[in-house]
Order: C-alpha cells, then sequence, then structure tokens
C-alpha cells in the first residue's frame, strides 16, 4: 500500500512537470511567432504608427494596443499546432534526457505518463474553440482596424452592398460598430419596388434588428432632398413593406423613414466580414437569402466543427512515433513528426481547397477526418500496448 502511494505521489510530481515543460514550449514558441510577425509588420508602418502615436499623444501606448490585437489572429492561426509541437517536443526532451525508462520499469505504461499532455492538447483546443467563438467577435473591430484608425476613432470604410432579396443596394461613408450606425448613407430603390429608381440619402442610418413595429432594416435619419417622399405612404412590394414613411408610422419622426433589409451590419463594416464570425453568425448568414455567402462560407462551418477533431487527431499521429521509436536523437524524431505535421496540414488543405472550390464542403471538411482518424486510432492502441 506504501509503495502504491509512493507511486502516486511520484507521477503526481512528473505530471506537474511535464505540464510545466509544455506551458514554457507553447509560451515560448507563440512568443517567437507573435515577435517575427510584429517585427516585419513593424518596419512596413513604422512611420505610420509614430504619426499616429504623436496625434494621439502617446507612441508606447499606440503601437502597443495596435500589436496587441493584430497579434491574437496570429497566435489563434497557429495556436493549435504550436501545442501540438509543445507537446512534441516536450516528449522528446523526456525521452532524451532518459526519464522515459525508469517509470516504465515502475510499471506504469506509456500512456499514462503521457496523459497531462494529452489533457493540455485538447485544453488548448478547446481554449482557442472558446475565444474563435465568444472573443474575437467582440472585437472584430480591433482586430481588423488599420494603422489610420490608431489617432481618431474614425470608423470603417463603408463597403458598397446589395441585398440579394430586394436588390436594394446601401452605400455610406463610413461605419461605427458600437453604434451600427452609417454616416452619410444612401440607399437606392430600383424598379420595380420603386415606380422609378428611388435614392435615399440622410445624415445616418442606424441597423434595427425586428420588432413588434416593424421587420430588420435600417433607420435613416435626416432624410436629405426627399421630403415629398416622407409625405406619400410606405413602398410595399408583394404586399411586403420596402420603405416605411411617418405617414405610416407613428414611431417614425418626420425626418426618418425606415428601408427594410435583411443585410447583416457586418457586411458593411469588412470585406472578409465572416473571418472572425463566430460559428452561429455563419449558419445564420448561409440561411440568409438576402446576402451571397456562396460555398466557401459552407465550407468554413464544416471546417470549424472538425478542426478540433483534427487537432487531438494530429497529436496521436505525432506523439506515439517519438515514444515508440526508441531514438534519443531529438533531432530525428521532431524531423520525422515535422514531416507527419506537413503531410497532414498539406491533405487537410487539400480537401478543404477542393472542398471550397468545387461545391463539395462537406466532403473538403470531413474527408480528412476519415483518412486521419483510423491512423490516429491504430497509433492510439499501439500506445496503450507499449
Amino acid at each position: 500500500m506504501r509503495t502504491a502511494q509512493q507511486l502516486t505521489l511520484q507521477m503526481t510530481i512528473i505530471d506537474r512537470y511535464l505540464l510545466r515543460s509544455f506551458l514554457f514550449n507553447f509560451l515560448l514558441l507563440n512568443f517567437c511567432f507573435a515577435g517575427i510577425f510584429v517585427i516585419f509588420d513593424l518596419f512596413t508602418n513604422l512611420d505610420s504608427l509614430l504619426q499616429a502615436g504623436k496625434a494621439a499623444n502617446n507612441i508606447p501606448k499606440t503601437i502597443a494596443l495596435y500589436y496587441l490585437y493584430k497579434s491574437i489572429p496570429i497566435v489563434m492561426m497557429v495556436g493549435s499546432i504550436l501545442g501540438l509541437i509543445s507537446a512534441m517536443v516536450t516528449a522528446a526532451v523526456f525521452i532524451r534526457n532518459n526519464e522515459l525508462i525508469p517509470i516504465q520499469a515502475a510499471g506504469v505504461t506509456v500512456l499514462r505518463i503521457i496523459r497531462p499532455l494529452i489533457y493540455a492538447v485538447i485544453t488548448v483546443a478547446g481554449l482557442f474553440v472558446v475565444m474563435r467563438e465568444t472573443v474575437l467577435p467582440n472585437i472584430q473591430d480591433k482586430l481588423t482596424m488599420q494603422v489610420a484608425d490608431l489617432a481618431e476613432e474614425k470608423g470603417m470604410l463603408c463597403n458598397v452592398t446589395i441585398d440579394n432579396e430586394t436588390n436594394i443596394s446601401i452605400l455610406g461613408d463610413r461605419i461605427f460598430r458600437s453604434e451600427r450606425r452609417v454616416t452619410k448613407p444612401e440607399f437606392v430603390i430600383p424598379k420595380p419596388l420603386a415606380k422609378q429608381t428611388l435614392r435615399l440619402e440622410g445624415e445616418a442610418a442606424f441597423q434595427k434588428p425586428a420588432d413588434n413595429s416593424h421587420p430588420a432594416g435600417y433607420l435613416l435619419t435626416g432624410v436629405i432632398g426627399k421630403s415629398d417622399i416622407l409625405l406619400e405612404p410606405s413602398i410595399q412590394y408583394e404586399n411586403k413593406p420596402v420603405v416605411i414613411t411617418p405617414k405610416d408610422a407613428n414611431w417614425l419622426e418626420s425626418d426618418q423613414c425606415f428601408i427594410v433589409s435583411d443585410v447583416p451590419f457586418e457586411c458593411l463594416a469588412s470585406s472578409d466580414v465572416w473571418q472572425y464570425a463566430s460559428i452561429w453568425s455563419l449558419i445564420s448568414a448561409v440561411q440568409n437569402k438576402s446576402i451571397d455567402t456562396g460555398t466557401p462560407l459552407e465550407a468554413a462551418i464544416h471546417n470549424r466543427l472538425t478542426q478540433p477533431v483534427l487537432d487531438v487527431t494530429l497529436l496521436f499521429l505525432g506523439l506515439p512515433l517519438i515514444l515508440t521509436c526508441g531514438d534519443r536523437n531529438i533531432f530525428k524524431a521532431m524531423g520525422l513528426s515535422g514531416i507527419i505535421l506537413i503531410t497532414f496540414l498539406a491533405v487537410c488543405y487539400a480537401c478543404q481547397y477542393l472542398g471550397a472550390n468545387n461545391e463539395m464542403p462537406v466532403l473538403g471538411a470531413w474527408l480528412p477526418l476519415i483518412l486521419f482518424v483510423p491512423l490516429g486510432v491504430n497509433q492510439y492502441v499501439l500506445l496503450m500496448h507499449s
């Protein structure tokens, strides 16, 4: 009984030792990748950053905040892979220092020894999933900001967007995410929605969700040069409202009108609007008839679902190889693992590309799992019996 207690205590110490080593390697690799990005980008934008810092009266803070947000997507892009590499490096160093054999001699299985590394990689994969679905969508404006936006809040340039369901064109000068506001908006109402092509301009437009008073759309305030439109009844097409005027809606002021549209506000804000959106936003976008998302967005949804499983699968492809090869040459072991990693990523990206460009998003996302999961399970079984 005493021996079992001592072994349990010893394994707890080894678990902490492996986790500390993993955490050190993981943070170091992330710091290096982020540092390389900052150095190269700083040489490109140094003059603009200095000007923005002077305008904000705080050069160090301006530069630090800019690269703090800019580094997050870099870390998110390679973070899962770096977690896998960190686990492999930790295991390779463990073998290199002759620490594996004595523990095995005490009757401890290899799978029990590396259990903290498996849990650590799964935790990292789960952490990145949570960040991708909750944190990134809330700071999307910071992640997509340009150097010129640092000195003061100028907003972002508004993209010209067409509502595919009604063919209404939405234009504007700049957009402000926090207020969901568009400055100098212009809405082009084409035929046959109106008797003739109608251009509605105003001082600002605010995106409003659907409620009991109106469907989803944009509240146009300070309407310019179209006062006669505001005195007329609302414009309808096929018994559906297109432009709601104050004559039919007492919740509108005399210089306001409401343009019905399901175009999400995010589509006006960024050309790559879905890069940092949550998976629920992606699903809603695919179901939205007002925007044309296409096959790439459907592929992105399936890729989001399969990515955590692929991360764990890659762990069971590379880590058992290091533990069972019996070679103390860390560089040879890591080189072999690198080949597996590159091959794995090449196959995954090839499948995703084919799926996105050949209207087979489901196959493109799930084919890597079909190919690699059986291999990962086989490696796991071998590891259990080693």
